[in-house]
């Protein structure tokens, strides 16, 4: 999500000298040192080093990764926000962190209140599932003409793209007219939006589309236990197929000319452990109460 949000906002050119990146592995982000932006490759967990990053900035987007410590991570980066004079803070979260019962899920919520009780202004973000996340199931579906998934078919989800998720950030963070940065609006100050796609689908809806977005017409959906999913998905760093599609996009990643949306297309790597988790819980959740959508939202 943080690469796909950095890619976005770098399509304006003049921006890029405004922005500045946190990570872990700066190998991802070559691409935007080379491009102008200033880039820090930190330990979450280290004072001095988030300091000396957080110098200087008036917002933070926070992309809560799939890292194993990320409540741990996130809970830094906010203190020391608030201590290095930061404004105001977006955090994209997750629709799930109004479960009760999925650890990995809580860690939304408890992302989100480190987020609220770090006495910034502050906008929250739940998006649901993103399209994109599917990228991960292709060799799969590649193989066996079919869709897998541990929920009823008829169980409904309603996914968004990754690009709109990041249009909304724009709308946020750019002023509409200039496309210069800016504060958040006092409207979006401590409000909390879940963001989903035009209409929630089912798993069967979700192979009709395949179906018409390929032409194949042989596609299936498939209900398989979570357990088997896991293994499909920790398997993942062992197909060959799925390391060479990683290392052409790793290749593609770092020659973007970061004008378009290149972003939407990228699988980036094998899931991690929390990652999987996370989507396992997702779908546990979903099929505990029949749909992800179970408030009113505002987008």
């Amino acid at each position: 999500m943080g690469y796909a949000i950095a890619s976005h906002l770098a399509r304006y050119e003049h921006l890029r000298h405004q922005l500045r990146l946190l990570c872990q592995n700066k190998a991802t982000c070559l691409n935007f040192a080379k491009k102008g932006i200033d880039v820090h490759q930190i330990d979450y967990t280290h004072p001095n080093q988030l300091s000396i990053a957080m110098r200087g900035i008036d917002h933070l987007i926070l992309a809560v990764g799939h890292e194993k410590d990320r409540v741990l991570y996130a809970e830094h980066l906010c203190l020391m926000a608030a201590k290095s004079g930061i404004q105001s803070i977006t955090c994209i979260s997750h629709v799930g962190a109004v479960s009760d019962s999925h650890e990995s899920l809580q860690q939304y919520a408890l992302i989100e209140d480190h987020v609220i009780n770090s006495d910034l202004q502050w906008t929250i973000l739940r998006p649901d599932w993103i399209h994109q996340q599917f990228h991960l199931w292709a060799p799969y579906i590649e193989k066996y003409r079919q869709w897998p998934l541990p929920m009823p078919d008829n169980a409904e989800i309603c996914p968004i793209d990754i690009t709109d998720v990041c249009k909304v950030i724009e709308e946020l963070v750019l002023d509409p007219s200039s496309k210069t940065l800016r504060g958040l609006d006092d409207y979006h100050v401590d409000q909390v939006y879940t963001l989903t796609g035009p209409q929630p689908v089912t798993g069967k809806q979700l192979v009709d589309l395949l179906t018409k977005a390929t032409g194949f017409q042989k596609f299936e959906y498939q209900l398989i236990r979570a357990m088997d999913l896991g293994y499909y998905l920790h398997d993942l760093r062992k197909d060959i197929w799925f390391d060479a599609r990683i290392k052409q996009e790793n290749a593609q990643i770092y020659r973007d000319s970061l004008e378009g949306y290149g972003y939407r297309s990228k699988a980036f790597g094998p899931p991690t452990a929390t990652q999987i988790q996370t989507y396992l819980d997702y779908f546990d959740w979903v099929t505990k109460t029949a749909s992800s959508i179970c408030v009113p939202h505002a987008i």
